[in-house]
């Protein structure tokens, strides 16, 4: 609701998918995609971490012209992790059930799990535009 108090940003709303998207498309384009197609990438990184990899999933299957054969396959596996906030709160909850005395620990390494997370699937990502020409 705070981003909505910013209004409208280069004619669209402000949202947390936007603005991980504009930080993704530099990570896209280094997985091996072009830049014109990192762009349009970008946001589904983002959504994919913000909501959930089917939401991204989804809205990648809506346009796949939008992405080259290449593109596509990059994209096919740098959007199937786990790696988003939804996922974060289930294995802070679960964990913290299980050892509740080590919820500080928990909690602060936490975000750090999901920054590794995207990490390691963006470089399943770049590891197939290695291989995949």
């Amino acid at each position: 609701m705070i981003l909505g108090l910013a209004g409208d940003v280069w004619g669209a709303p402000l949202t947390l998918e936007r603005m991980l998207g504009w930080i993704m498309a530099p990570v896209a384009w280094a997985m091996g995609m072009s830049w014109p197609e990192a762009l349009a990438a970008g946001p589904l990184l983002g959504t994919k971490v913000v909501i959930n990899e089917l939401v991204a999933y989804l809205q990648f299957t809506a346009d796949p012209s939008a992405f080259s054969p290449r593109a596509r396959v990059i994209l096919t596996y740098a959007l199937g992790s786990f790696a988003n906030i939804g996922s974060l709160g289930i294995m802070i909850g679960g964990m913290v059930a299980m050892v509740p005395e080590r919820r500080t620990d928990i909690v602060r390494l936490a975000p750090l799990s999901l920054v590794s997370g995207t990490i390691a699937t963006c470089m399943t990502g770049a590891v197939v535009g290695l291989v995949v020409w």
